[in-house]
């Protein structure tokens, strides 16, 4: 093995403590299961489920990802937190969501946000809090479904109990498949799904996560967050689905430790069980710092052009692959002699370019935004 085999390092780059970076947050919460409803009050079904083991639907498409905020646990933890951390913590939903959200009355006080739906789009959101639904205009319910009112507004589905509120655009998914989870746990997806399941075991109740889940069973699962506690925030990677079987494990650790976050980290250990890779770290929470990568990717980037990607070079196959980390960028190319071979734009998209016995060439990756471009890493290979 000469290097790290390909999709290894996927999403291990900058993903949440940025003193430089982009990322995400995850946290404890010393309410009942992070600010989640119990399940078993809900459902009768002897479960607490975490928001996103209890809500994201089967059917929320074939790859998924979901982000997910605790701001329970964030508003227990504001004295310990930097004023510019609390300020880029989104305390309500991107997309349809937010704007459903923005057009009340009174600015609600939400106690978690859950987003989820096919790569590159949210589509399905619920939040648990106190709200007031004044202002939107959305008339007579449509129907009654549990203890949720439904409404249909200016193309969006609306159910609202006293404590939740789920709004889905209806061009990405049905309220119906989300309340058909929540509720009666009809369809959840971690029902007979392995790996989303496996993810959420480590990252799925922190105060902030993100997790991407792939199309197919044989995919690869990553999840990232953070824990947020009063002297410590507990950095958490996970990757399922994984061939491990000839991972030199000094080795990389060794890779992980020249990236962001992990260069951030006071410390941080690696383990490899079966196709589960794990990697935790530790920083003083006085000292984290959070970028909400999710609405810089939507509104553009403000700040300078950035990107975290991962490399893989396989022998055996002549083939170097790069994975995609993070982005605050419009693109990221992947360029050698003979020009750009790949463009990547999303979170966990990859490209693989491929040689012959006895090439060698210099791979370039290069961050793009408008005319400002940023070399991100140039690594040369020999076949």
């Amino acid at each position: 093995m000469t290097d790290v085999p390909r999709r290894m390092l996927l999403a291990m780059g900058a993903t949440g403590l940025v003193l430089g970076g982009a990322g995400c947050l995850n946290g404890d919460s010393e309410s009942d299961g992070n600010g989640s409803e119990n399940a078993a009050d809900q459902n009768g079904d002897g479960e607490s489920l975490t928001p996103p083991a209890r809500w994201i639907s089967a059917s929320a498409g074939s790859r998924l990802y979901f982000s997910y905020t605790d701001l329970e646990t964030v508003r227990s933890h504001e004295d310990e937190l930097s004023a510019e951390t609390l300020a880029e913590i989104p305390f309500v939903p991107h997309g349809a969501g937010g704007r459903i959200v923005g057009r009340m009355e009174t600015d609600p006080t939400f106690e978690y946000v859950l987003e989820f739906g096919p790569e590159g789009e949210g589509g399905h959101y619920v939040m648990r809090g106190e709200f007031d639904l004044t202002g939107l205009g959305l008339g007579d319910p449509v129907e009654t479904v549990g203890e949720f009112e439904r409404y249909e507004a200016a193309g969006t589905e609306i159910a609202a109990s006293s404590e939740t509120l789920i709004v889905v655009d209806p061009e990405i998914g049905s309220i119906d498949d989300v309340l058909a989870a929540g509720l009666d746990g009809t369809d959840r997806r971690i029902d007979g799904s392995e790996s989303f399941e496996t993810v959420l075991e480590h990252v799925g109740d922190g105060t902030l996560a993100f997790g991407i889940v792939p199309e197919s069973a044989d995919g690869t699962t990553v999840g990232r967050s953070w824990s947020v506690a009063a002297e410590t925030a507990t950095y958490t990677q996970v990757i399922h689905g994984m061939d491990t079987s000839n991972v030199d494990e000094n080795r990389l650790e060794s890779e992980l430790a020249t990236q962001s976050p992990f260069t951030e980290l006071d410390e941080f250990s690696l383990d490899i069980e079966g196709n589960t890779l794990l990697a935790t770290g530790t920083v003083p929470t006085s000292e984290f710092q959070y970028a909400d990568s999710v609405s810089k990717h939507q509104a553009g980037t403000s700040g300078p052009v950035r990107a975290t990607v991962s490399v893989g070079v396989e022998t055996a196959t002549q083939s170097v692959t790069v994975v995609l980390t993070s982005i605050g960028a419009s693109r990221v190319e992947v360029r050698d002699s003979s020009g750009t071979r790949a463009t990547l734009t999303e979170e966990g998209e990859e490209a693989t370019l491929e040689y012959e016995v006895g090439e060698s060439e210099t791979i370039s990756v290069v961050a793009v935004d408008g005319d400002e471009e940023r070399v991100l890493l140039t690594k040369a290979v020999e076949f």
